[in-house]
C-alpha cells in the first residue's frame, strides 16, 4: 500500500507539519528523538538541497528561516514531532526523515506555488445591472 501526502503551499511561507516515529511494536510512539538520531533529505525539483537540520524547540513559527529544517519533539505531547521549514522556490519539494534505529522513513511532499498577493484595489461599478 502506498500513501501519498501532497500539499499545496505558497512560496516563502513556513510549512508546519508533524512526523511520527514508533517503537518496534509499531504502535508505541518513540519519545526523545533529536536531530542527531534522524537523517534529513530535502529535495527541490528532484535535486538534493544542502539545508541544515536543527533543533526547532527554541524557534517560534514566525522565526522559521529558509536554509534550515527545524525538528523537535512537541513538549506538551511526548512522541509527537514538529517539522518546519520555509521553501523558497516554486516547484516540487520533498522532505524525507529517516530514523535508522527504528528502520522508519517519513516522506512528505509539497507543491509550492507562487504567493498570492491580496487585491488592495477598490473596484466599484456605477452601471445598472442589465444595461
Amino acid at each position: 500500500m502506498v500513501t501519498v501526502r501532497v500539499r499545496t503551499v505558497p512560496n516563502n511561507a513556513a510549512i508546519i507539519d508533524q512526523a511520527d516515529f514508533f517503537q518496534s511494536d509499531g504502535f508505541t510512539r518513540q519519545t526523545g528523538l533529536t536531530t542527531s538520531q534522524i537523517t534529513l533529505q530535502l529535495f527541490f525539483n528532484n535535486a538534493i538541497q544542502p539545508w541544515t537540520f536543527v533543533n526547532g524547540a527554541p524557534i517560534a513559527d514566525a522565526q522559521v528561516a529558509s536554509g534550515n529544517v527545524y525538528f523537535n519533539e512537541i513538549a506538551s505531547n511526548p512522541g509527537f514531532y514538529s517539522v518546519r521549514f520555509r521553501p523558497i522556490g516554486i516547484g516540487y519539494w520533498r522532505l524525507i526523515l529517516t530514523y535508522g534505529a527504528g528502520t522508519q522513513i517519513q516522506s512528505q511532499d509539497y507543491d509550492v506555488i507562487p504567493s498570492q498577493t491580496p487585491d488592495t484595489n477598490l473596484n466599484a461599478s456605477f452601471i445598472k445591472p442589465g444595461c
